[in-house]
């Protein structure tokens, strides 16, 4: 009889040696199939002579095997993992040979496995059986890509032979936790193989063994539930699904009773197994059904002790777990008052315990575990039933519970203190520790429990602790929500230390353990294999409820605590756990400004820093400036250099990238100290893998070639600055000139640019792509020549990346900051649009004005980069864009006149007539642009700017504002802009929600969240916004709040008048002096600004306010303006004659009014159109509906009456200029030719013959009687504007009509 042995391996060189020394003597010949050409891996092979093949990897471990099978020849075949062995080697060949002689023939030699923890601890394994010898001759092969299985070539049943003892084999596979990456790298590979062979229930077997893994309890349940619905045979048998269903839902936390139908399924089908009867026995109790449960434990230890079912199928139930179940059924038995049998089962408890293969130390340290709890008895009973067989006291402080927790512990073997609560966790801790015995404490919260797998390592940990002079234990931590299962957090926490009398916790909430009051530094961290805590206290249902207790309580140590900085830090830790980003990095901040602290996970507010801003491109300075210091803080933590690595490479900077990486993996993590680190050997992997990618970037940076191309026109007071940018960046300037005639191309040549002449044709692609047919790089930048860089330095590594990560872009929007040079370069919106384009793709533009990038035979694919290479545009500042928006409606009309209305050109529209201050015809437009559906990269939120901002100005109803604002918020959620738009129009509207959506605005102005690239125009509103929630924070009482977004109004400085307004409410109670004083200190000290204040103050009424500004003025500058007389006239005035009294001044003032609007609207500056726009909203109701249809005919609602025409019909008499009176000749027959013929003898009588003239030829073609009359007046006008032959014609006319006419005889004379 031959026998083979076979093994694929990868690397695991050691283990592979020393599974060949238990096969070596059995085996007649041995395969190595090597997959990963390890050279150690060979050289062990050549050490027991063994042949080696080569196998490339690819993701099929049947494949590997089934290969490994074609090279062997024995009769039977032993097939091992590497990292498996015999436990009894001289064994092995006679029990195969005794098993060989059996009949029937077997196909599958079952034998147990002993999965060890931790090196040679037989006392916490785990065991199953599996199929680890073959009948070879091909009857067998495998199948299944991953958790491959043994099946037959004929697809007939196989034959199963469970072996004895003598081929036990031991696993150390266990004992490294799996990473998460590579369990979900087998789910990859499962859902693959069933996708490509059809769906099977082993697939779901399979997969709910990953899941349980990785702690997602509920998808374990969903594919638990299909294999235990098929007939499914597992070789091994199926008892590990109903392991893993019991447990999670234990850790799903479902009813006692839920779970007893599982456990009595599972009994059903595993009878002989121990593990089952041990899990009733834990329901039962749970359910207070404590007889019952005592029989399931006995029934449990009986079979333990038979070992029959261990042999045949999965296990987890080892002499740990006999020992602990045996403690259970002592308690059981004293809760029964049955002190006998109590003290037999805790004898034979101490036995299996004496049984284990202990260390050589003689003395172990007691240990007590403690707990502060307040009515939390389901989680103290777990967190008790956890670690209460490992420790030789339970101490349980109850400060007040109501919900038994008391009487739980007391059950549970517990010694139970009652402690009155004050808000002090430290004070509750230290009365527990008044009460311990113990050598070491384990302090555990009610909500956290050990895990079994560690938990028998409790007293080895202390007892190594104490050996080796360490004072403090930091345990592996995991957060883990309760309801879902999801895993929120992995953290470390301080939970054992050794008892000492000085050793006292500090802190209200979150306290320190300190020794009289100096922090402990020989600290030591345990690896999670070691020791493990569940942590359920931040599920999702209770995270906020406790966050708002620790912050209150936190906030009040601030307030009184004698060192109210140790707070900072646990802020931000709460308000990062609340969700709220600003104020947890408002915290952060403060705390790394101290500099690095003596405590325990002083890293804390670094690295919530650095998630904040690693989540937020538009962070990613701050991030680097963060993560340098971060680094240099805690030099010795290689994470906070990856994390350096990370920020530098996310601002392009690829050479520091790649030093700080190569720190991060040349430091080494610290073991034990105050700062544990969690960079594991997965994130090594990662980052040497990301480095790899920067040095590839980083060497093609000098293969790319960029062309900057731009055309120009009249250009010069841009074009220095462009040139200088480009030639930072860029390997050529190409300049094409299309008529300047300011010194435009002159200056292009002296900087040595490329220039070229071409011939402007109205049509900005036609431009851009003759620019582009000139440039030879692999990129072109088309900026236009008032745009620039804000760091062109960054523009090489950019497109290298581009190039080595997303080969298939063909342009990239950039982030365009629009800032005005006619108000300090002030921020005033941004938006995305292609300024990098990859040459060579067939790309071009078409479209007269706001041009699009197309590309021969498809569509272009485009990158939308939400942060990196920031450009400077001074195009759109106020003295600039009305010149622009005439020109691009000209442009506009005639591409549409010439192709008709396009996707995208209402928008343009909206754009253009809004730029020209026409609102409601931009109004209607953006509504069309809305309806077409037509989006546009980043331009989306722009548009709805645009809609809300026509909407105000044309005096929409306020209900229909806040409909569309509630839509923009819908479409763009993560932008500031809309949630403070909303907010501002449901202060107007009274509604209390508005202080909610001001301050999501806020939030997300200060950490932003959208990564959409989408145009934000937030920087504008800032201040009102501010000032907004200043005055909802102030009526509602919260002065503190009001004041800290006063001071965000006054540095955002675009509603300095709302500002001062909620300013001198805020301090109403003060001196007018003091309150003077305080405003200067926010907006300037000059004259100037104390001008405004005085302006503001008068406007707004508060009389004492100017008066005290008009003193100081007069003090500073010598001079001061006088208050209007106006106040002096009503002081005089009875207070019956005042209402009469304004009145009248109001009505003269209405005049005066429309005739300024008329002269401004003739001003056509920045400026102009700004006091223009302000003017017309003052007008009363009536006028104000008039004039925003004089504006805008074609567009605006006509009003229903003519009374606003006919009171200001005398100021345009009066005013308007030629242009503007033919507008309102037009207004005026809207509401019929009378009106027109009236107004035509008004301009008459005031000597306007011209606008006379237009008025009388306007009433004319709108059918208007052609009496003598008017044609008398028609006549006289051309007259008068020396039009003699046409005056003549007009005046006989009239003469035809009524010859007997005087006056027209006297005229036809006089002009003969």
């Amino acid at each position: 009889m031959k026998i083979s042995a076979c093994y694929i391996v990868k690397d695991e060189a050691d283990e592979l040696r020393r599974s060949l020394s238990s096969v070596a003597a059995a085996a007649d010949e041995i395969v190595v199939v090597s997959t990963a050409g390890d050279a150690q891996v060979a050289a062990v092979t050549a050490e027991y002579h063994a042949a080696l093949y080569e196998f490339p990897w690819r993701n099929d471990f049947a494949a590997a095997r089934n290969f490994a099978l074609a090279h062997v020849t024995g009769d039977y075949i032993i097939f091992l993992d590497a990292d498996e062995y015999f436990l009894h080697p001289a064994q092995v060949r006679p029990a195969i040979e005794s098993y060989a002689a059996r009949m029937p023939a077997w196909d599958l030699l079952m034998v147990r496995m002993e999965h060890y923890v931790s090196e040679g601890d037989r006392n916490h394994m785990m065991t199953d059986v599996l199929p680890r010898v073959l009948r070879g001759g091909d009857v067998l092969c495998y199948e299944g890509t991953i958790h491959e299985q043994a099946v037959r070539y004929d697809g007939a049943e196989r034959i199963l032979c469970y072996a004895d003892d003598r081929l036990t084999c031991g696993h150390t596979g266990y004992m490294t936790v799996r990473s998460a990456e590579k369990v979900r790298r087998n789910i990859a590979m499962l859902e693959a193989d069933a996708a490509e062979h059809g769906r099977k229930p082993w697939h779901a077997a399979y997969l709910a063994d990953c899941y349980f893994g990785l702690k997602d309890y509920r998808r374990v349940l969903e594919l638990s539930a299909e294999v235990l619905s098929s007939d499914l045979v597992i070789v091994g048998g199926r008892s590990k699904i109903y392991h893993q269903v019991i447990e999670s839902m234990r850790a799903l936390h479902y009813p006692d009773a839920d779970m007893l139908k599982y456990v009595n399924a599972a009994i059903a089908g595993y009878p002989d197994l121990p593990d089952f009867y041990a899990e009733r026995g834990m329901v039962l109790c749970g359910l207070g059904q404590y007889e019952p449960a005592l029989a399931s434990f006995i029934a449990a230890m009986d079979r333990y002790e038979d070992a029959v079912g261990i042999r045949r199928d999965d296990s987890f139930f080892n002499r740990d777990v006999a020992a602990r179940v045996a403690e259970r059924i002592s308690l059981i038995y004293t809760h029964l008052g049955d002190t006998r049998s109590a003290e037999i089962w805790a004898e034979k408890g101490r036995r299996y315990r004496s049984e284990e293969d202990l260390p050589a130390a003689d003395a172990k340290p007691r240990l007590t575990a403690c707990y502060i709890v307040r009515d939390d008895a389901v989680h103290l009973k777990k967190s008790i039933e956890s670690l209460c067989a490992y420790v030789d006291e339970l101490i349980v402080l109850d400060t007040g519970s109501a919900d038994g927790s008391a009487d739980t512990a007391a059950a549970l073997g517990a010694r139970v203190y009652h402690f009155a609560w004050t808000d002090d966790f430290a004070a509750a801790r230290n009365a527990a520790l008044s009460h311990v015995h113990g050598d070491w404490v384990v302090f555990l919260d009610a909500d956290e429990y050990v895990t079994p797998e560690t938990a028998g390592n409790l007293r080895d940990v202390a007892a190594a602790a104490d050996a080796s002079g360490v004072q403090v234990l930091l345990v592996p931590w995991k957060n883990i929500d309760e309801d879902t299962g999801e895993v929120l957090l992995d953290s470390f926490a301080p939970r054992i230390f050794k008892y000492a009398q000085e050793r006292r916790y500090i802190g209200r909430i979150h306290e320190e353990l300190r020794d009289r009051g100096a922090v402990i530094k020989a600290v030591d961290v345990l690896p999670p294999e070691r020791l493990e805590l569940i942590h359920t206290g931040y599920s999702a249902t209770l995270t906020r409820a406790k966050g708002e207790r620790n912050l209150r309580m936190l906030l009040a140590e601030m307030e009184t605590g004698a060192d109210p900085e140790r707070c900072l830090r646990y802020l931000a830790e709460t308000y990062d756990r609340l969700g709220d980003a600003r104020m947890a990095e408002h915290y952060a901040l403060r705390d790394i400004e101290r500099g690095r602290q003596a405590a325990v996970y002083a890293s804390s507010s670094y690295r919530i820093l650095l998630r904040l801003y690693g989540a937020r491109p538009q962070m990613r300075d701050r991030r680097r400036s963060i993560a340098a210091r971060a680094a240099e803080d805690f030099p010795e933590l290689p994470e906070m250099h990856a994390e350096y690595a990370e920020a530098c490479a996310a601002c392009y900077d690829y050479a520091a990238a790649i030093r700080a990486a190569e720190t991060a993996l040349d430091t080494p993590a610290p073991q034990g100290g105050l700062e544990p680190s969690d960079f594991t050997q997965e994130a090594a992997v990662q980052l040497q893998r990301r480095m790899g990618v920067w040095k590839k970037i980083r060497a093609h940076e000098r293969d790319v070639r960029i062309s900057a191309c731009v055309f120009v026109r009249n250009d010069a007071r841009d074009m220095e600055t462009w040139l200088e940018n480009a030639a930072s960046y860029a390997d050529e300037r190409l300049v094409l000139d299309t008529g300047s005639a300011d010194g435009t191309r002159e200056i292009a040549v002296r900087a040595g640019a490329d220039v070229y002449d071409f011939a402007w044709t109205d049509d900005f692609a036609a431009a851009r792509n003759a620019a582009l047919a000139h440039a030879s790089g692999t990129w072109a930048s088309v900026l236009d020549a008032d745009e620039a860089f804000f760091d062109p330095h960054e523009v090489r590594p950019y497109l290298a990346m581009m190039d080595v990560l997303m080969p298939d872009v063909d342009a990239v929007l950039l982030p365009i900051v629009h800032v005005d040079e006619d108000d300090g370069h002030r921020e005033i919106g941004r938006a995305p649009h292609i300024r990098l384009v990859r040459l060579g793709r067939r790309l071009f533009y078409e479209g007269r004005v706001h041009e699009r990038l197309q590309k021969v035979g498809g569509e272009p694919v485009f990158y939308q980069e939400p942060a990196a290479l920031p450009i400077r545009h001074v195009g759109y500042s106020a003295g600039r864009m009305y010149e622009k928006h005439v020109r691009n409606l000209a442009l506009l009309a005639a591409e549409i006149e010439q192709n008709g209305i396009r996707p995208g050109d209402y928008r343009y529209l909206a754009d253009t007539y809004y730029g020209l201050g026409q609102c409601a015809a931009a109004l209607l437009y953006a509504r069309e642009a809305l309806a077409e559906h037509a989006v546009s990269f980043g331009a989306q939120s722009h548009l709805y700017h645009v809609l809300l901002d026509c909407m105000e100005r044309e005096e929409a109803q306020l209900s229909d504002q806040i409909v569309e604002a509630e839509r923009a918020c819908r479409a763009f959620p993560l932008l500031p802009d809309f949630h403070g738009r909303l907010g501002l129009l449901y202060e107007a509207a009274g509604d209390p929600v508005a202080i909610a959506e001001l301050s999501r605005a806020m939030e997300l102005y200060e950490m932003p969240a959208d990564e959409s690239g989408e145009s934000s125009a937030f920087s504008m509103w800032a201040g009102e916004i501010s000032a907004a929630r200043a005055r909802l924070l102030l009526a509602a009482g919260d002065r503190a709040g009001a004041e800290a977004a006063l001071a965000d109004a006054f540095d955002a400085g675009t509603a300095r008048e709302a500002a001062v307004d909620v300013y001198a409410a805020l301090h109403e109670d003060e001196s007018p002096q003091r309150v003077l004083d305080g405003l200067r200190a926010q907006i300037g000290t000059d004259a100037e600004s104390l001008f405004y204040l005085y302006c503001t103050a008068e406007g707004s009424g508060r009389m004492p306010l100017a008066h005290a500004t008009l003193d100081t003025l007069r003090a500073e500058t010598g001079h001061a303006p006088e208050l209007p007389p106006i106040y002096a006239a009503v002081r005089d005035r009875a207070s019956e004659e005042r209402p009469t009294y304004l009145t009248g001044l109001l009505a003269g003032d209405v005049r005066e009014t429309a005739e300024i609007l008329l002269r401004v609207e003739r001003v056509h500056t920045p400026d102009g159109r700004h006091l223009y726009r302000r003017l017309r909203a003052l007008l009363p109701d009536v006028l104000r509906a008039f004039w925003r249809y004089y504006d805008e005919p074609d567009a605006a609602a006509r009003p229903d009456t003519a009374e606003g025409y006919e009171l200001v019909r005398d100021a345009f008499v009066r005013t308007a200029d030629d242009a503007q009176a033919e507008r309102v000749i037009r207004c005026a027959g809207a509401f019929g030719i009378a009106h027109v013929r009236r107004l035509a003898d008004d301009f008459a009588a005031a000597g306007r013959p011209a606008a006379a003239l237009a008025a009388l030829l306007f009433y004319g073609e709108a059918g208007g009687t052609a009496d003598a009359a008017y044609l008398y007046e028609t006549g006289r006008a051309c007259l008068a504007l020396g039009k003699r032959d046409e005056g003549g014609a007009y005046l006989s006319r009239a003469l035809a009509a009524e010859p007997d006419n005087r006056k027209v005889r006297e005229l036809m004379e006089l002009i003969q």
